[in-house]
């Protein structure tokens, strides 16, 4: 299955819909608008709340986000170092084997293969947009899909953070 993840072009706090490939939305992402860690919330469209995003408050010398699980449990932690031109990722899953392969300096798509306990459970491409970023997510197994778009609004985090600067 696809999902697409498009920021909107204007949004206070960076909310947005998670849509399938007929157009048919599949989850919410729900952002503050003053938030200093760039707190985002994954929803279901019953409401259920799947994920929770946010940036490490302090940081030094490296931009991590952090994912949490609907109990506030830490899943993981992705990082990239300030000092890194070549906008190397690091995925640390808490509880799971979780890796992130692929060329992140490719323009103008970027594609990530994302690998839970040695299986491929989903890939990710940024798409080249002008005017808001879009991404695509091919899913392999739905129970995973909510964590795959939790990771790209931790990846779309940590590239806006290396933007501001």
């Amino acid at each position: 299955m696809r999902l697409f993840v498009k920021n909107k072009f204007f949004s206070f706090g960076g909310s947005s819909f998670v849509l399938d490939e007929n157009q048919n939305k599949i989850f919410k992402v729900k952002g503050k608008i003053f938030s200093p860690t760039r707190k985002k919330k994954i929803y279901d469209m019953e409401g259920d709340l799947k994920y929770i995003v946010r940036n490490k408050f302090w940081k030094l010398f490296k931009t991590s986000t952090l994912i949490y699980d609907s109990d506030h449990d830490l899943i993981a932690k992705l990082s990239n170092s300030d000092w890194d031109f070549k906008n190397k990722f690091v995925l640390e899953g808490d509880t799971d084997d979780i890796t992130i392969s692929g060329n992140l300096i490719q323009f103008p798509n970027i594609k990530l293969q994302v690998t839970k306990n040695d299986k491929l459970i989903g890939t990710i491409t940024k798409d080249f947009n002008l005017f808001r970023d879009s991404f695509s997510i091919d899913v392999n197994e739905m129970d995973d899909a909510a964590f795959l778009v939790a990771l790209v609004i931790s990846i779309d985090n940590i590239w806006d953070n290396r933007s501001r600067k």
